[in-house]
């Protein structure tokens, strides 16, 4: 493939920051604090909640120790409160340390921004927590205020053709033509690219593989898929 690559669009958790290592660090602090400060749960059975947790409530629920606390038996509000809050405060403590940009990003982004690829964020997060990570592992230099965010109850997340128009807007594009969206994942990053004629590039490195699922053997339509973020370099080189 040989098409000219003029911008960038990066999603962030697992992609340009290792998400996943951060929350499993963060999460197992904020269940150790609530149990030693009387959780009724060993930390084994806590465990075993935040897996029933994530199941119903989802990976990236806001009132996770909430939940947790609610599961392991209190009814409450006061020791909910204070359970969730425990948990909140102990995770929020480590989460600075463990949120980090994966080996070779900050490399990537640098190359990409002083090639003259403009660069950009589309995020299905809120656009608060997204300058909040970005600036907490020093990459907001890179996009500046050309980042799309969405809050929770937005239905235009991607693959949505509406969050991919917006991300065109803060570009000032009006087409998609030499644009790489670089994502995890499969279908809300690289199908969504693909269906609204973004060149698509898979961030193979941070995708989560599901329950007994072979990454190795996971199918996409990405037009390239990335082992490490500096792979990125040479399919721009490549491409220009």
């Amino acid at each position: 493939m040989s098409k000219r690559i003029t911008a960038a669009v990066f999603d962030v958790d697992n992609t340009q920051l290792d998400f996943y290592t951060m929350k499993k660090h963060c999460v197992k602090a904020g269940l150790e604090k609530m149990i030693s400060r009387g959780l009724p749960v060993s930390f084994d059975e806590a465990e075993r909640i935040l897996d029933e947790v994530f199941r119903n409530e989802g990976w990236e629920d806001q009132r996770l120790f909430w939940h947790v606390a609610e599961y392991a038996g209190i009814k409450d509000q006061v020791n909910l409160e204070r359970f969730a809050q425990l948990g909140k405060t102990a995770y929020r403590k480590h989460q600075r340390d463990y949120l980090q940009p994966y080996e070779g990003m900050r490399e990537t982004l640098t190359y990409l921004r002083d090639a003259g690829i403009r660069l950009a964020i589309l995020s299905d997060a809120p656009r608060l927590k997204v300058f909040d990570r970005v600036c907490d592992a020093e990459l907001e230099e890179f996009f500046e205020d050309r980042v799309v965010g969405a809050e929770k109850d937005d239905p235009f997340k991607k693959p949505s053709a509406v969050a991919f128009q917006r991300v065109l807007k803060v570009l000032q594009q009006d087409s998609p033509k030499g644009i790489i969206m670089v994502g995890d994942q499969p279908y809300r990053d690289v199908l969504g690219a693909k269906n609204n004629g973004f060149i698509a590039a898979w961030a193979k490195y941070g995708y989560i593989p599901k329950h007994d699922e072979d990454i190795n053997k996971v199918v996409t339509r990405a037009d390239y898929v990335l082992e490490k973020p500096t792979d990125l370099i040479e399919i721009v080189k490549n491409a220009q």
